[in-house]
């Protein structure tokens, strides 16, 4: 029985490759086919019915808004806009930790001895 069990656990399955695609209408990817259609349809209205522009016009504009939401949201958008980030600039610092509460009786203290030399001076400049 225990010999059934290896040879089947190490026989080889077939699995449909299918399984692994995403969904396609020739070269257009299926999840753009919807947006596609609504830029279509927005530059028709534009061009041809607003401006009264040709069908080339029209089919430029078309295919510019296509393009650009293809690049924006296709599978390898990265390789577009990866190009427009900022590269984060990277320096060393060395800071020794103080705690919160330390820090806030530090700058109180200095606040009073920077007030008592503020006074002693002005005492200092009334006895002259």
């Amino acid at each position: 029985m225990s010999s059934e069990h290896e040879s089947s656990h190490n026989e080889f399955i077939p699995v449909n490759q299918v399984l692994n695609l995403k969904p396609r209408l020739g070269p257009i990817p299926g999840e753009q086919v919807f947006p596609w259609a609504v830029i279509a349809l927005v530059s028709y209205l534009i061009c041809q019915g607003l401006l009264g522009l040709s069908w080339i016009a029209t089919g430029l504009v078309a295919g510019w808004g296509i393009a650009t939401w293809w690049a924006l949201t296709g599978d390898e958008s990265w390789r577009f806009l990866s190009k427009f980030r900022g590269v984060p600039d990277w320096t060393m610092g060395h800071l020794q930790y103080t705690s919160l509460l330390e820090r806030q009786t530090h700058t109180a203290r200095r606040t009073v001895k920077t007030r008592r030399q503020k006074y002693a001076q002005t005492q200092r400049r009334r006895q002259r």
